[in-house]
């Protein structure tokens, strides 16, 4: 049996052992296991099961079935691989999005830094908080994401090495005076369901930005604001913008919780 059915002789002990497939006849003088033509089926419903992924306690009941419970059982274990197959893309879309991340951090690691520059910016999928209460870059940014975090986990997927913030484009006249009206982060999945009431599905637009990076650094930042906002006044466009702030780990390695590099963001052309 072992040989015409492709299975070892230790899984034939074993499924005799825990009673899924007993041989039809064991010679009492030396344990010698036989088994009937028929038995060939019965083991290959076995094989079946197995492969689908059925746990053994599963197919134990199983077998006992008449065949219309069977193809009820089928039915259902059809629909859980349909959902894995989902999750297998899903979680395939979210390590493509974390690549583009990925990309990116690597894209701003080789911006000269300090610098004003210009790029073109995609439309960006975002999930997004708006802040009620107040603030600013001085504030522990990993504490005020956290929501975020959560959220998407509980939709079942995992928030990406980005933490972003919106503020008004106007004069401040310290850092402190930079009020965040909402944080997000970047996401790959828009078919949230399940989101608390303060989060929510956004998209920045596509365009042309004015931009400028630097390793974070909250005594800096002033400094890094002030000369892009500087630049943006040269063009002589309107001030009723937003300020879009990126920052990414630098290392992810890294215990401090500072080692950013963060890229300040003003579009300038849709």
């Amino acid at each position: 049996m072992a040989k015409f059915n492709n299975v070892s002789i230790q899984t034939l002990r074993f499924y005799d052992k825990v009673d899924i497939f007993k041989p039809e006849y064991v010679n009492p003088d030396n344990r010698y296991r036989y088994y009937s033509v028929k038995q060939i089926c019965d083991l290959d419903i076995i094989k079946y099961l197995k492969h689908i992924g059925v746990s053994l306690e599963e197919i134990r009941r199983i077998i006992k079935l008449p065949p219309e419970s069977m193809c009820e059982f089928l039915d259902k274990q059809e629909l859980i691989i349909d959902e894995q197959i989902q999750k297998l893309k899903n979680t395939k879309k979210l390590l493509a999005h974390h690549k583009n991340q990925l990309q990116e951090q690597t894209r701003l690691l080789d911006q000269e830094l300090g610098v004003v520059y210009t790029r073109k910016i995609d439309e960006r999928s975002v999930l997004k908080v708006d802040c009620k209460n107040i603030v600013t870059p001085l504030d522990q940014h990993n504490l005020n994401f956290r929501g975020l975090a959560i959220a998407l986990e509980k939709e079942g997927t995992a928030m990406a090495p980005l933490c972003g913030c919106v503020y008004p484009l106007k004069d401040y006249d310290s850092t402190e005076k930079i009020h965040y009206s909402s944080l997000y982060t970047s996401t790959s999945k828009t078919d949230l369901t399940s989101l608390p009431l303060d989060v929510y599905v956004d998209s920045i637009p596509e365009g042309t930005y004015m931009c400028i990076a630097f390793k974070w650094s909250k005594t800096e930042y002033y400094d890094h604001f002030c000369k892009l906002k500087k630049a943006y006044d040269l063009l002589g466009s309107s001030n009723e913008n937003n300020v879009y702030e990126v920052s990414l780990p630098n290392n992810y390695a890294s215990a401090n919780d500072e080692d950013f590099i963060t890229e300040l963001q003003i579009q300038i052309k849709v």
